[in-house]
């Protein structure tokens, strides 16, 4: 464990909060980090800057907060977080253990119990197995090359970190994952989705199909049957992805055409979202929209990447200045258009390392990669440049 790992407090209460504070401040293990005060403002810290441990007196808010809570641990799972509260019954603890709490504290003993069971909590995590991280793929309009993008992102990854890496494709209209990998299978991300039981690593690990020993794909419904192409449940994404973090270093999610509420989901549970479009107006107002979209709904800004997509040295349709102001932020990064290089990776069914591994294109996708790969293992939630 370091020498100071950070905490976050949730509450409302002035006295709890020197509770905590002196507690912390005894302590040379910890520090405290934030002090919130609803579920919200906790959610949002937590999608800026990764904390250790999160406590959260649950007595000035109403019975719903433990059901909120539960919402923000599962998209946190290696923040450990303490509930304290004056309440002290078999009921409300299991309520706060069903929600993610991994302790239930009485608030008279703060003082004396708070900075060894936050020990405790901190050295478990650190037995933990490490979880991977979810790069989500978006894009501003069909055609604009996202699905190139998540195939090649996805394969740089698996090299960068020379650990396995997972493609999963949430396209229901075409789902060309498997087109530009050559991959087959009977089963589909519908299979993970439609589970009434717990979904874990095994069962995602056991329904992909292999394209290499360590890079692995989750197929869309129209791969599998194209006539009967069923929309997905996505109801369950969210626990799916959590179980793909425990399996792969990176797993890379081709996320077109999904409701808003599951793509505020998608990004919430990402490390990084990418934004790709191509230097035309009709793309570059909708990744406005989408970008802004992110942000109004709690995604920090430090998350989205927008991606310029088949960038062309000269005579691009939109001027490189123009469509940082229209996109709305400093920078964004870019991919080069190279046609044919493109349509070589993808008509032989293998990504750009593999059929053109000395092109700028491929380059330009290592560079990506390679600043998406740092932040995650410096954890850091900024790529910039």
């Amino acid at each position: 464990m370091t020498s100071e790992s950070s905490v976050v407090l949730m509450t409302n209460e002035r006295a709890t909060s020197e509770l905590v504070t002196s507690a912390l401040d005894s302590s040379r293990r910890f520090a405290l980090a934030d002090t919130c005060h609803d579920v919200s403002q906790l959610g949002a810290h937590l999608s800026r800057t990764a904390a250790n441990a999160v406590v959260v007196d649950i007595d000035s808010y109403s019975n719903g907060v433990l059901r909120k809570l539960s919402t923000v641990v599962a998209m946190y799972p290696g923040t450990r977080v303490v509930v304290v509260s004056t309440r002290f019954d078999e009921q409300l603890v299991l309520e706060a253990m069903q929600a993610g709490a991994r302790h239930f504290l009485r608030k008279s003993s703060i003082s004396a119990e708070l900075d060894g069971v936050l020990e405790q909590l901190l050295c478990e995590t650190v037995k933990d197995v490490k979880l991977g991280e979810i790069i989500s793929v978006f894009s501003a309009s069909g055609g604009c090359g996202a699905t190139t993008v998540a195939v090649n992102i996805a394969n740089e990854l698996r090299l960068l970190s020379s650990e396995p890496v997972l493609a999963i494709d949430l396209d229901t209209c075409y789902g060309t994952v498997s087109s530009y990998l050559s991959v087959e299978s009977q089963y589909s991300i519908a299979n993970v989705l439609s589970r009434q039981k717990p979904i874990d690593k095994d069962l995602i690990e056991s329904i992909a199909c292999s394209y290499k020993d360590d890079f692995h794909v989750l197929l869309s419904p129209p791969c599998i049957d194209s006539q009967n192409a069923e929309s997905l449940e996505l109801d369950n994404l969210s626990e799916a992805l959590e179980a793909c973090k425990q399996g792969y270093r990176y797993t890379i999610v081709d996320a077109p055409r999904l409701a808003p509420s599951v793509m505020i989901d998608l990004a919430a549970a990402s490390k990084f979202a990418l934004v790709v479009f191509q230097l035309t107006v009709k793309d570059l107002k909708y990744a406005r929209s989408l970008v802004a979209f992110l942000g109004m709904n709690g995604i920090s800004s430090s998350k989205v990447i927008p991606l310029a997509n088949r960038v062309k040295k000269r005579g691009p349709l939109v001027r490189m200045e123009d469509s940082k102001k229209v996109v709305g932020l400093d920078s964004f990064a870019c991919i080069r258009s190279d046609w044919r290089k493109a349509m070589k990776s993808v008509n032989l069914a293998q990504p750009l390392a593999q059929v053109a591994k000395r092109s700028g294109l491929r380059k330009d996708f290592q560079k990506l990669a390679a600043r998406i790969n740092k932040c995650a293992t410096n954890n850091n939630n900024a790529v910039t440049g």
